[in-house]
């Protein structure tokens, strides 16, 4: 594929890919946003460095790709929404956090009946010595190395996807669970590129449906850790001003927390899906 607006530097053989020539703090032209777009669907994920991004151009930016994702889950004192811009997370951790946010392999949202599109994290401040770094993985080329006779088995299966697995589960008056459970194939079709991509995360699954709970269980945790070979991973190394925006249909990604006590503040905003996942 060629770039005729932006520069395009592949940053591992499967996923991830860094993305220069552009300023995301200013309106992008028409060609620009389709380029960002078709680096997105080639790499899962892409990487900008030395950007300046308030809410506004945050937003903005976003907004090429689609509607804003209003985040739904638990609430945090470390997590929270910017005034103004309910879509927008201001993230921030320290020596006073009991835990980070991602800190567990995850397609972010996938307990919604129509989980976002991409996410668009900015790193304002990043911790010294390389930490917090986030790792990606192609969920698109895990599936497409499971054997013939595995790829017979999930054919046609769903599993569950449970918020209360990742955010503090409460009850309304009526004993109704508020947190978001959905059911979504285990292998999903990518409505853009039309690869096969394997759906299913530690961080919001609970079960393959309709199976015995053994199997569910076994099954489970021999995806996960097929899923999770670094053969088709890639590491991103912060800095200061930089930003990932990445696939949620196409990649998982996990936070690294090695930074204790150093301080991380970034910004994060969803891109709204607009179909539910469908079958592969």
């Amino acid at each position: 594929m060629t770039y005729d607006s932006i520069t395009v530097v592949q940053s591992s053989p499967h996923v991830g890919a860094e993305i220069g020539n552009v300023d995301l703090s200013k309106p992008l032209s028409n060609r620009e946003a389709q380029e960002i777009r078709d680096a997105i669907n080639a790499h899962g994920v892409v990487f900008f460095r030395d950007q300046e991004l308030d809410p506004e151009s945050h937003e903005r930016f976003i907004r090429y790709f689609g509607e804003p994702h209003i985040h739904a889950g638990g609430k945090s004192t470390a997590s929270t929404a910017v005034p103004g811009y309910p879509a927008l997370r201001r993230q921030y951790f320290d020596e006073n956090s009991a835990r980070i946010s991602g800190e567990t392999w995850h397609s972010d949202q996938s307990c919604a009946e129509i989980p976002p599109m991409y996410s668009v994290l900015y790193q304002e401040i990043i911790p010294p010595n390389g930490g917090g770094n986030t790792m990606f993985l192609s969920a698109a080329k895990a599936y497409e190395e499971l054997s013939p006779g595995m790829k017979v088995y999930l054919e046609g299966k769903t599993a569950t996807h449970n918020a209360a697995r990742a955010f503090e589960a409460k009850l309304t008056k009526d004993n109704k669970e508020t947190h978001l459970i959905a059911e979504h194939p285990m292998v999903v079709i990518h409505p853009e590129s039309g690869r096969k991509v394997l759906f299913v995360n530690p961080n919001f699954t609970s079960h393959i449906n309709d199976v015995p709970d053994d199997e569910s269980r076994h099954m489970l945790e021999f995806l996960y850790q097929h899923t999770q070979r670094p053969n088709w991973t890639v590491r991103f190394n912060w800095t200061n001003h930089s930003i990932a925006c990445w696939d949620n249909r196409a990649v998982q990604h996990y936070a690294i927390w090695d930074y204790w006590p150093n301080e991380r503040l970034g910004y994060r905003m969803f891109v709204g899906g607009t179909e539910r996942p469908r079958a592969g």
